[in-house]
């Protein structure tokens, strides 16, 4: 490691990034970093953070394991750290191949890199936890580092892991560096951070706190009335306003109903998801990131790591669940000192999903009982894999793998790969776990929300002194242009339309149906949305089980046509296969309907149950469960028309899960012999509670 009397940083920037200077504190913070060896930098987002390991890279003897949550940051870094700067990078990821992650592990190993990027989830892999300590680590680099905190707004379990990896790499080389980044922790999570940063007394860290003034952006709140005023609202404010910018939507059906509808808007509007594939990601990163769109509907897995300086506008559709988590968010605007805004249209009721968001991220002493009854040993293996506890438990996914971790953490159970597998058992271990913690995040949570309707509602002073103030920057003072401190230059962007073309939209747009890979489905369309609970939905879902109704509503009929007459001109078709049921009684009607429309012969008893499923799937607990419950027991009772490469179109009453469709398909590619495009129409679709039965 070169010693730093022997680094010139100002000749490394200008060398390998082009830059004539460093910005305010950079360059402090560097000289700490490599003369004290622990650093925790607090500073807003914008502030180039990334350049404080980046730059290092080239300093330390090892390689910089850089640990982050934002897959579109590492995405984003590694292309411009291989292209731009020359400095060779990868990552280790879940949104990644099988084949690009041991890509990733073998330049590691070799030396052939001087960056790794590793999501933190990526830790509770025994496999991939083992060999990332095997390397000769010479900065390890906490992106996001409020996680490691049960203070911060954002705490995961996974990062725990983190602190474990601290000791243990600096057992193997005295001259680690540790570098810790945040944009978002007060003085509480501050202290509690660089606790868990400082093993050891003879490492102590040093705090680098900046201002969190962001005085080119302007904030400003607008009260909407439901979703169609929405749409309305971004429609109009996306036409007034120049350049690019991010959509941030609480949800996944959020993004789409935003980019759809400014679409046919024609406005340039994409739509970004942690549900659409690896590929597609890439994609409409790659098509935000070169200016080719005019803004990009995301939820939160987009943005936080974008570096893309030109971002003009952030609005929230929907209310953050903190302060922490917006300011991060708003902060991407105007990375570029140029004028931007940051807008958040609020309507009272969209707290909803936020204290939706609460309660299902966090565990109940009931669920810890039900996760450590459900670590037991089967015919099969001596303890269950994750999967195997989410079918056991019922339990919604993310409290599984919050209650493993933090059970695996206190040593009441541990881990051990069989047969290239992760299965967990029990210790000797007979205490009481200790879960203070979770009342504790339960209370921040809670509180932070509290905070973030207060700014909502407009019940604070200053927008960007709120935000400031509880990011324990104590010396803010008012921005002076904001809506609240500029009420009369603002007090025209009350809503006053009534939104009816919006409202009509939304009763009739597609609702889509993701495309999978395995089993390889086309991406399809649901008539109805469940979630909007509209006169039609409701009228349809008293009426599918009731042998009085064999024919669809005429209005639900008409609709279907509509859709079918499109799909017949995308491509054509050579089978309706209808799925089974016990209690869809306009499932022959609709399925004639449908072979007529498109011209092709309708299978109504083509597939069938060889084995029953157990249960409805509505009356299981998640979707683990639900997959469960169908997997391998649909079979063909006939053969197949020859298809001719014509498509095929499997029709059901409503999609949830998804996990029946996929068993569908699944069973006409391996039985069937089908080939060529299969494509899912439903009359609606629904969505499930997590963790409790019904929909939502």
């Amino acid at each position: 490691m070169k010693h730093i009397s022997e680094i010139n940083m100002a000749a490394d920037l200008h060398q390998y990034f082009g830059f004539e200077a460093f910005r305010p504190g950079q360059e402090e913070s560097l000289q700490i970093l490599m003369s004290r060896g622990r650093v925790l930098c607090i500073q807003p987002t914008g502030y180039g953070k990334s350049l404080l390991y980046q730059l290092p890279s080239l300093w330390v003897e090892g390689l910089t394991l850089v640990i982050s949550p934002l897959l579109a940051l590492m995405r984003d870094q590694i292309g411009q750290l291989n292209r731009r700067f020359g400095i060779p990078a990868a990552s280790i990821n879940s949104d990644q191949s099988d084949e690009e992650n041991a890509a990733a592990r073998r330049s590691a190993a070799e030396g052939n890199i001087r960056i790794l990027f590793v999501a933190p989830e990526k830790l509770d892999n025994l496999e991939t936890y083992e060999f990332l300590l095997r390397l000769n680590v010479g900065l390890l680099v906490v992106d996001e580092a409020h996680c490691i905190s049960t203070w911060g707004h954002d705490f995961r379990p996974s990062y725990r892991q983190i602190i474990h990896a601290v000791r243990c790499f600096e057992k193997k080389n005295p001259d680690l560096r540790v570098l810790g980044l945040t944009a978002t922790a007060n003085q509480q999570t501050e202290a509690d951070i660089a606790r868990q940063l400082t093993p050891s007394e003879s490492a102590p860290l040093k705090v680098l706190r900046a201002s969190m003034d962001r005085p080119n952006i302007s904030l400003r709140v607008i009260p909407v009335n439901g979703r169609a005023q929405k749409l309305e609202v971004l429609e109009k404010f996306l036409r007034e306003t120049e350049g690019a910018g991010i959509l941030y939507c609480a949800t996944r059906e959020g993004t789409e109903i935003v980019s759809e509808y400014l679409r046919e808007k024609n406005l340039d509007v994409l739509s970004y998801h942690a549900g659409y594939t690896p590929e597609r990601k890439r994609e409409l990163q790659e098509t935000f990131m070169t200016g080719k769109a005019k803004a990009i509907a995301a939820t939160n897995a987009l943005g936080m790591g974008i570096d893309k300086p030109d971002i003009r506008f952030i609005v929230h559709t929907d209310i953050p669940g903190s302060i922490t988590a917006y300011y991060q968010e708003v902060g991407r605007a105007g990375r570029d000192g140029l004028p931007a805004q940051g807008l958040l249209l609020f309507d009272e009721s969209d707290r909803r999903i936020q204290d939706h968001f609460i309660q299902s991220a966090l565990p109940t002493l009931d669920d810890f009982r039900k996760v450590y009854g459900a670590v037991r040993a089967d015919a099969e293996s001596p303890g269950p894999s994750l999967t195997a506890l989410k079918v056991r438990t019922g339990l919604h996914p993310t409290r599984v793998n919050l209650i493993v971790a933090e059970f695996t953490e206190q040593g009441f159970l541990e881990k051990k790969l069989m047969n290239g597998k992760q299965i967990y058992y029990r210790t000797s271990k007979k205490t009481a776990p200790d879960l203070s913690r979770y009342d504790n995040q339960n209370a921040v949570r809670k509180s932070e929300l509290d905070a973030m309707l207060l700014y909502a509602r407009g019940e604070t002073p200053c927008l960007m002194q709120t935000l400031r103030n509880r990011l324990g920057d104590e010396q803010a003072q008012a921005c002076g242009h904001c809506s609240r401190c500029q009420p009369d230059l603002f007090s025209r962007e009350t809503v006053t339309t009534s939104a009816g073309e919006a409202v009509r939209w939304l009763a009739h747009r597609d609702i889509p149906i993701d495309e999978t890979k395995i089993p390889k489905m086309s991406q399809g369309l649901s008539l109805l949305n469940g979630d909007l609970r509209a006169p039609l939905f409701i009228q349809f879902m008293r009426q599918r089980a009731e042998k009085n109704f064999p024919n669809l509503p005429s209005e639900l009929e008409e609709m279907l046509l509509k859709k079918l007459e499109r799909l017949g001109k995308e491509r054509q078709f050579g089978a309706i296969v209808v799925l089974p049921s016990r209690t869809w009684m306009q499932r022959e009607s609709a399925g004639k309907l449908t072979a007529g429309r498109l011209d092709a012969p309708v299978y109504a008893d083509l597939l069938v149950w060889k084995e029953t499923p157990g249960q409805r799937q509505g009356e299981l607990l998640n979707n683990d469960q639900r997959k469960e419950n169908v997997n391998g027991k649909m079979q063909m009772s006939k053969p197949l028309v020859r298809l001719y490469d014509r498509a095929v179109l499997i029709l059901d009453d409503y999609v949830g899960s998804g996990a029946t469709l996929k068993e569908a398909v699944r069973t006409l590619r391996k039985q069937g012999s089908v080939s060529g495009e299969i494509v899912p129409l439903t009359v609606a679709r629904i969505r499930w509670r997590l963790g409790a039965k019904g929909m939502i």
